[in-house]
């Protein structure tokens, strides 16, 4: 989210199938049901942005980026929602800055990425003990994070099933599976939406 609000979210898609054209409608909708709340105006709807770093050229016309824009058929005007999808083509190897750019997202190696910072964020994640530490403490709390997410799930659908199956009430199903504590509150909170 940028200072004014607007809500971005990037997808790196690196197959053709997880680029459909779908895709972006779905991350949309997702995007825009958290950003009202109850009895707020849907003019305060802020923008939203789905940009999609392909690893191919969606579009197959050689362009480094897509802007997909609403019109009016009838008029051929445009119809500014707010709603704005992008597509960046990581094949795009141009001249310019950009397509050294695409160039760099898709170098493996440090001391073949035009730009320096890059390079520099490269040589240190890849290259250095420090770096490689960083990337391992980083994706073992992501996984960690996944886990817990998933195993709360697992619980509130057992939770569910067991007040629908064995017709008992959400304290009798916590106290069966011995939920206490902040995880019983936090999970209970969940179940009352």
């Amino acid at each position: 989210m940028d200072g004014d609000g607007v809500e971005f979210d990037v997808e790196v898609q690196r197959n053709t199938k997880g680029s459909h054209i779908r895709r972006p409608r779905f991350h949309q909708s997702m995007m825009d049901s958290r950003l009202l709340k109850k009895n707020q105006d849907f003019k305060d709807l802020k923008d939203t942005y789905v940009i999609f770093i392909c690893q191919h050229d969606k579009f197959k016309e050689n362009k480094l980026i897509y802007h997909v824009d609403k019109i009016i058929r009838e008029t051929g005007k445009e119809f500014d929602d707010g709603a704005h999808i992008i597509y960046v083509n990581g094949k795009y190897r141009g001249e310019d800055d950009f397509g050294k750019l695409a160039h760099d997202f898709n170098c493996k190696k440090a001391d073949n990425i035009y730009f320096k910072p890059l390079a520099d964020g490269v040589r240190h994640f890849r290259e250095t003990e420090e770096g490689r530490d960083a990337m391992c403490e980083s994706f073992t709390k992501l996984a960690d994070k996944v886990a817990d997410e998933r195993a709360e799930q697992t619980t509130i659908n057992n939770i569910k099933l067991m007040m629908k199956n064995m017709k008992c009430s959400l304290e009798d199903a916590l106290n069966a599976l011995e939920i206490k504590g902040k995880e019983r509150a936090i999970i209970a909170k969940q179940l009352q939406k």
